[in-house]
């Protein structure tokens, strides 16, 4: 059975990861053997990590990740980073709300690696709080994704959008209560705990106005890539040098931090992640989940659950796992008519997977930069997620959305 081979993989995963060994090298592996389980001759599995390491795409993100890696760098060096957790600090709730807000303004972002980006905030605001390298990660995995659920701005929301046939509006206003609720969440496990010793700054119009001033160069990255549909990679090579030649000091640090952020560990974590995905489109695998599970005469909701949850897992990516999902769904999402209700529960479910996948960038990447152990990141923040899991679904069983959005 497809789904048993895909279980005997991920736990192949979790017992490397478990066993420290490097994910880059583990997600390798497992694509490697993922499409021989399928019946994938091993001469198609050559060729299709040729043909990842060859793509441009894969190329692409790799540059994206590093210069991420060295605008954050700059963006310290010349003490933009110390302004913005100054200043979020000013926003009313102090430290509790800064912890919140960094992750999150950095989130709203659609750039890879971002979490590369927050992670410096966060563990700047808590220095003095003495928090452990695992709360961290886990905070600032948190409260990097809040957005995702509804920002517009986001691939995997354009892309749901177009393959449901609704407007991007309508289909972010589905995922603005899972936001709400990840805020409400994440405030009792994560930020109720932080003493903000006497803090009581309500300077929020000039915390506004400095944040800002503080995130310009990543603003203007996003808006050149927005805007005027500039490459993203492009758009952030722009903001560098735009960077480095409003601040002079700070082109001698450039070479150095370039060659900080180019990396053989981060090559083989870009690259495990892409071809495991590419491994698993490969081996056919996920297209034959839907009519096994309907062969067990299982509800329509279990059959979405089971599909986009493993999609998410397996790609780590919410743009991966919707359009890997949605086609094979669109019975149940948009074909012959649209379904709100199975939409919302199918982007949650794919959600879920994503959020717990050991090839998430994110989670990686954030781990990485703490040097945290994976399995108690996952530990800790694993607890809120079935919250916010419980809610959800509850949501769902009561049909939301409660046709106030109409397709």
């Amino acid at each position: 059975m497809a789904i048993l081979k895909l279980l005997f993989i991920l736990a192949l995963i979790i017992v490397g990861i478990k066993k420290k060994v490097f994910v880059g090298y583990v997600l390798g592996v497992a694509g490697a053997i993922l499409p021989l389980l399928f019946g994938v001759a091993p001469i198609e599995v050559v060729k299709g990590f040729g043909h990842t390491l060859s793509d441009l795409e894969f190329w692409k993100l790799f540059a994206a990740i590093v210069i991420v890696t060295v605008l954050g760098h700059l963006l310290k060096r010349i003490g933009a980073l110390d302004r913005l957790t100054i200043a979020a600090q000013e926003l009313a709730g102090g430290k509790r709300t800064a912890v919140a807000v960094l992750p999150a303004a950095i989130g709203m972002m659609p750039m890879p690696g971002g979490a590369l980006l927050s992670a410096p905030l966060v563990a700047e605001v808590l220095k003095e709080d003495q928090k452990s390298p695992v709360y961290l990660a886990a905070a600032n995995y948190w409260f990097r994704h809040i957005m995702e659920f509804f920002w517009p701005l986001y691939p995997g929301i354009i892309l749901a959008s177009g393959i449901v046939g609704i407007p991007i509006q309508r289909y972010s206003y589905l995922g603005i209560i899972m936001t709400v609720a990840m805020i409400l969440i994440g405030y009792l496990y994560f930020l109720r705990g932080i003493d903000n010793n006497g803090q009581a700054n309500r300077h929020n119009l000039r915390a506004i106005g400095q944040l800002l001033m503080a995130l310009w160069p990543l603003l203007l990255a996003v808006f050149l890539a927005l805007a005027i549909d500039l490459d993203m990679v492009i758009a952030l090579l722009i903001a560098i040098t735009v960077t480095v030649v409003l601040n002079r000091s700070s082109w001698r640090q450039l070479w150095p931090t370039i060659k900080e952020a180019v990396n053989l560990r981060l090559f083989f974590m870009v690259f495990g992640i892409l071809v495991f995905k590419d491994m698993v489109a490969l081996s056919g695998a996920v297209g034959n989940i839907p009519a096994e599970v309907a062969r067990f005469g299982i509800p329509p909701v279990a059959i979405i659950f089971v599909v986009t949850f493993l999609c998410g897992l397996l790609s780590g990516m919410t743009a991966a796992f919707i359009g890997l999902s949605y086609p094979i769904l669109s019975g149940f999402l948009y074909i012959p008519e649209i379904n709100l209700n199975n939409i919302f529960i199918a982007h949650l479910s794919g959600y879920l997977g994503m959020i717990l996948s050991p090839t998430h960038f994110c989670l990686l990447l954030t781990a990485e930069h703490f040097k945290a152990d994976l399995i108690k990141v996952y530990k800790t923040f694993l607890p809120p997620l079935l919250i916010l899991a419980a809610f959800g679904f509850a949501l769902y069983f009561l049909g939301y959305p409660w046709n106030l959005i109409h397709p």
